[in-house]
C-alpha cells in the first residue's frame, strides 16, 4: 500500500449538485438529440418508433 501525501480538494468526492447538474446537462443533451432525430425522419418522410426514442436517447452518451 503505497502512503503518499494526497490533496484534500483532489481526494474529495463530486458535491451532489455538481453531479445532479451533470446529469441534469446529460439528460437535456439526450432528449434534444432525440428531438433532432425527429425532426429530420419528419423531414425525410421516415417513421419515427418508440424504438427510434430509445435509440436516440442512448446513443447520445454510448461508446462508440
Amino acid at each position: 500500500m503505497h502512503t503518499h501525501n494526497v490533496n484534500v480538494k483532489t481526494a474529495t468526492r463530486k458535491t451532489p449538485e455538481r453531479c445532479s447538474k451533470k446529469l441534469r446537462r446529460i439528460i437535456n443533451k439526450a432528449h434534444s438529440n432525440v428531438a433532432c432525430a425527429e425532426e429530420a425522419h419528419l423531414h425525410y418522410g421516415e417513421k419515427f418508433t418508440r424504438f427510434d426514442v430509445c435509440n436516440y436517447f442512448i446513443r447520445e452518451h454510448s461508446p462508440n
